[in-house]
């Protein structure tokens, strides 16, 4: 068998818009994750997936997976290992820390707020019982 009969190796078909869109900067993270945590209640992992993948394809599915097992298999929550994880891939450790402070900043910050709102009421409440 020559050189030139050789079969190809074809690399897996990616598609223009993966490619294209597969280097989002450190605020387009941040709003995206932002997004995420503010939509979703007890966990953001679906929104996530939709969002990496079908929405923004900053991710291929298979690279989704492959990136989300290993994070099942770390310490601590899973979104927020894999969006560690995703991070530093697009944009080093300040895409990862981009991408977490996004997802816990918002959530945070209406909590604190609240309970600031909530803290005279409470008091008063239990002044007069």
């Amino acid at each position: 068998m020559s050189p030139d009969s050789a079969p190809a190796v074809q690399e897996p078909d990616h598609g223009p818009d993966v490619a294209a869109a597969a280097s989002p900067g450190l605020l387009a993270l941040f709003l995206a994750f932002a997004r995420m945590s503010l939509a979703g209640f007890g966990g953001v992992l679906v929104f996530a997936r939709h969002a990496i993948v079908e929405q923004r394809r900053w991710m291929t599915a298979d690279e989704f997976n492959e990136s989300f097992a290993l994070c099942q298999f770390l310490p601590g929550p899973n979104i927020v290992n894999l969006l560690m994880v995703f991070g530093s891939r697009l944009r080093g450790i300040a895409g990862g820390i981009a991408a977490f402070t996004g997802l816990l900043l918002p959530p945070t910050l209406i909590m604190t707020v609240l309970a600031i709102i909530y803290a005279p009421v409470r008091r008063r409440g239990g002044a007069a019982s």
